[in-house]
């Protein structure tokens, strides 16, 4: 059996069993780079030794030639569905990959995006606040609608994201699915900051929160909104993401517990949060260290 054959019959199974963004997803990375470069090869012939040439190919291309090379995020996943497929281990040596630091705001910073928000208020604005907030991820923000909110109980519930996927079969599809773990399916408690402006902006319950109308907004062009306020604010430019780097970190200097924080994230467990999003700044570093000093007295 040629390879290729396999990981056609093997991508029919994960779209029955699979997240559709999981399955596109695989699709993606077999058609794009496991197929041109591996299908032809009979199963019996994938070896450690092609595979790791492959990979190794994969990585350095895009540096060597037009920036083009796959991540290593992306190379793993490779590897991932590769050991899926083959029906035999295969052990393949990566490159060292430094940890990438990640950005989080500066307090200065923050406090500056936040009276900017607060001043011209409208439900974009709003939708930053809420993630500043509350931590919550962009595709979660998209698909909130107002009847997720609950303004007696001062809460807002996290049950789907929005996501755009494609595949040279479905095209572009924009889907609002449950969020992509068990765990981040949540309830988040709001405090009184931003329940004043959930109460000033209040609309129907079918109305999304970022538009105040039946109309969505996807996650891109909001992206591209909240990069215009940085630039205009003369902010150091910070991913979406960051917003929710530096909720978690905030959480942990204002002495939020690990467990709860982890919760909040919608995370599986503690250890992710602590890994992924948690960054001390250098003040609460010195503190740190300075509990030494009356310790050793």
């Amino acid at each position: 059996m040629k390879y290729k054959d396999r990981l056609i019959k093997w991508l029919e199974e994960q779209r029955t069993y699979q997240k559709y963004s999981t399955y596109s997803l695989y699709f993606n990375l077999c058609t794009n780079h496991i197929i041109p470069g591996l299908g032809d090869h009979d199963m019996e012939f994938i070896t450690e030794d092609i595979v790791q040439e492959f990979i190794l190919d994969k990585l350095d291309h895009g540096n060597l030639v037009n920036g083009s090379g796959l991540s290593m995020k992306y190379v793993k996943d490779l590897l991932c569905i590769i050991n899926l497929t083959v029906n035999k281990d295969i052990e393949i040596r990566l490159p060292y990959d430094p940890p990438k630091s990640i950005e989080i705001f500066e307090k200065e910073d923050q406090i500056s995006l936040i009276n900017h928000l607060q001043s011209n208020i409208n439900p974009r604005n709003f939708g930053i606040l809420l993630c500043i907030h509350t931590g919550i991820r962009i595709g979660e923000l998209c698909a909130l609608k107002w009847s997720d909110i609950d303004l007696d109980n001062r809460t807002v519930k996290i049950d789907k994201t929005m996501i755009r996927t494609y595949t040279k079969i479905d095209g572009s599809v924009l889907r609002i699915p449950p969020p992509k773990s068990r765990s981040s399916n949540r309830i988040i408690p709001l405090n009184s900051s931003i329940m004043y402006y959930a109460n000033l902006l209040q609309q129907d319950d079918d109305c999304y929160v970022l538009t105040g109308t039946n109309k969505y907004i996807e996650p891109n062009k909001f992206r591209l909104y909240y990069n215009r306020i940085l630039k205009s604010l003369r902010i150091d430019h910070r991913t979406f993401h960051s917003l929710r780097h530096t909720f978690a970190t905030r959480c942990i200097e204002c002495g939020c517990d690990y467990k709860s924080l982890s919760q909040l994230l919608g995370h599986s467990n503690v250890a992710i949060t602590m890994n992924l999003y948690v960054h001390p700044q250098m003040e609460l570093k010195r503190k740190c260290v300075e509990l030494l000093v009356d310790y050793y007295k």
